[in-house]
């Protein structure tokens, strides 16, 4: 259903400032005095809604040990399922949030958009502190799954976008580090903070976005050049690059690159070797990211280490866990550009496999009742090295690879695609992490996971090619191969 004029004035007077000239003009005084035209400060706060997804997607982790309690605002514990269902409705959100995502940065902005994407997790977190029925609590999580596959599609591309050649790789890791710190802030605060005080503290964030996003941040150039809005172009190219005198040239480069985009038809694009080959690449990729554990893990860490045995507070452990991966999170970049995308990722699979073969063989041991006392420490263990593999490598490369091995004009479209399928492995997991336990015993269903990174990284070593250091035309004769 498209938006006709009236709604999208209406739209466009509540979620920009463009409109909104008497606190634009106040704002912008105050702005002009910090460094308005700072890229780095607008990273800043739409990394927020980056830091609120993975708070978002961490969330279970401390709560559902809370409401396996009699002491929660349902005042009795939940079952199995009900848990599944938690942990997993945020793919449904995402699922349903997929569409509409791919055409609003288009139709009303990258700005809009992403402040449209604040308020399923403002509402979110609210309606989370204040559930008394295990149905708010779903509704409240599909509600963040909205928002958080939104923001995987829109803040890239604002960032990329607002961001010169010069520091886009920088600044796009930037997002994978304020990610990583959300999970962590979510392992830190929800074990010791009650459903409700947790939800309201994560409520901080979005709220804090939207209303600083609001009157700070400009519009993407990119998107006024598509609408032929070039004065308007101009004026945020000033703005973001410290009032850069000569926004005329980066204007023209980005009308080329806008032209360049647009050529060539997608569906025949699509027929061709490469372009298939590559397809397949990031779907493998994206799909088999969530089937390495991610998708229970972290919405389970808490619970895992209760039904492992650790000898370490479980809270503790998952505070270790979430700090290995913050911190890993800034070593991936160096080592990227060093040795390159093919070379770290088959490290990451090797060293998640072998993680996940130890962690498998200490449940068969625990399930098979041989003595584990003396190694209750390689559950914790285990998850560490999971995480620090996953983020050096599985984690942030998937997406950076897709964006290099496929022409412009079906980018969009085969990495949407992946990211739906990506959603659907994950939920797939999450809602059947338990049913998988009862069948398989925890030991098989960690070595299950531990396949399917086998198949990946023998996929990798046999079809994938090395991207760094390539240009376009020298990857697609790889692919062609």
């Amino acid at each position: 259903m498209q938006m006709n004029t009236l709604q999208y004035q209406i739209l466009k007077l509540f979620i920009t400032s463009e409109d909104l000239s008497i606190q634009t003009n106040f704002f912008h005084n105050i702005l002009m005095k910090i460094n308005y035209s700072s890229v780095t400060s607008f990273l800043f706060l739409g990394n927020f809604l980056a830091l609120t997804g993975d708070a978002a997607i961490t969330w279970p982790s401390p709560v559902l040990p809370k409401l396996n309690t009699t002491d929660n605002p349902l005042d009795r514990r939940i079952t199995e399922d009900e848990a599944s269902w938690i942990a997993s409705v945020m793919g449904f959100g995402s699922m349903v949030a997929l569409i509409p995502f791919c055409f609003l940065p288009d139709l009303i902005g990258r700005k809009p958009s992403l402040l449209l994407i604040a308020v399923p997790h403002m509402l979110s977190f609210g309606i989370a502190a204040f559930a008394k029925t295990v149905f708010l609590f779903y509704v409240a999580r599909f509600l963040s799954g909205f928002s958080v596959c939104a923001c995987y599609i829109v803040l890239p591309m604002y960032v990329a976008e607002i961001s010169e050649s010069s520091n886009r790789g920088l600044m796009l890791v930037s997002y994978a580090i304020f990610s990583n710190f959300g999970s962590l802030l979510s392992y830190i605060t929800g074990p010791y903070l009650s459903i409700f005080w947790f939800n309201i503290f994560l409520l901080i964030f979005p709220i804090c976005f939207f209303i600083s996003f609001l009157f700070i941040a400009p519009e993407s150039p990119y998107y006024y050049v598509m609408k032929k809005e070039y004065t308007k172009a101009s004026k945020a190219i000033q703005i973001l690059r410290s009032n850069y005198q000569n926004s005329e040239l980066e204007l023209n480069s980005i009308r080329m690159e806008l032209e360049t985009s647009q050529k060539g038809d997608i569906w025949n694009t699509l027929t061709e070797k490469h372009a298939i080959k590559g397809s397949i690449i990031a779907l493998m990729l994206t799909s088999f990211q969530q089937l390495s554990g991610y998708a229970v893990f972290i919405p389970y860490t808490q619970t895992i280490f209760e039904q492992a045995g650790s000898k370490i507070d479980p809270a503790i452990s998952s505070i270790l866990v979430g700090l290995v991966a913050f911190f890993a999170s800034f070593l991936c970049p160096s080592v990227i550009d060093k040795r390159g995308r093919r070379f770290v990722l088959i490290i990451s699979l090797t060293g998640i496999i072998i993680s996940e073969i130890i962690f498998g063989s200490y449940y068969y041991l625990d399930t098979h009742k041989y003595d584990t006392e003396s190694i209750r420490w390689i559950p914790l263990l285990c998850l560490v090295l999971y995480m620090l593999f996953f983020t050096f490598g599985l984690g942030p490369l998937p997406l950076t690879i897709t964006s290099e091995i496929l022409p412009v004009n079906i980018k969009f479209l085969v990495s949407t695609i992946s990211s739906f399928f990506g959603t659907v492995c994950s939920t797939i997991l999450s809602k059947n992490y338990y049913f998988l336990n009862d069948n398989l015993g925890y030991y098989g269903t960690i070595w299950m996971f531990a396949g399917f990174c086998t198949i990946l990284l023998v996929f990798i070593i046999t079809v994938m090619p090395e991207t760094k250091g390539k240009g376009f035309s020298e990857i697609l004769e790889e692919l062609e191969k």
